[in-house]
């Protein structure tokens, strides 16, 4: 899904799997304007009652308060039953996630790259 706005730089957007885990992969700025799109896709996936979501930041320069605001509903809709995950978020979207407490949630977490979030699922998956 590409997501196209006056006031940003368009956002695309498109759903695959890491290790049978939905993944949301995300090119472009997550702002007011395009996080509604984020939004819709991440509630689809939460509410076929997947317990852990990835959404791969690597690809994302800028993330606002509108993007903030996606992600913290995330984490409150899976605290109890699993966790939100994003992987490659660069140095100034990370500092935004720590300055907002998601980095010390437990229903938060954040990778490196793919192969990281890989491992740890695949780990999960073991110890079940």
């Amino acid at each position: 899904m590409v997501i196209n706005t006056l006031d940003s730089v368009p956002m695309n957007l498109t759903v695959t799997s890491l290790a049978e885990t939905p993944l949301i992969d995300i090119e472009g700025d997550i702002d007011h304007s395009t996080c509604g799109g984020v939004e819709a896709e991440l509630n689809e996936i939460l509410d076929q009652g997947r317990p852990v979501v990835l959404i791969d930041l690597s690809k994302v320069d800028y993330l606002d308060s509108g993007g903030i605001s996606v992600l913290l509903s995330g984490v409150r809709r899976l605290r109890d039953a699993g966790w939100l995950g994003v992987i490659g978020p660069n140095g100034n979207v990370r500092r935004l996630l720590e300055l907002v407490g998601l980095l010390v949630d437990p229903a938060f977490r954040s990778f490196v790259n793919r192969s990281a979030a890989e491992a740890v699922l695949t780990l999960e998956e073991q110890a079940r």
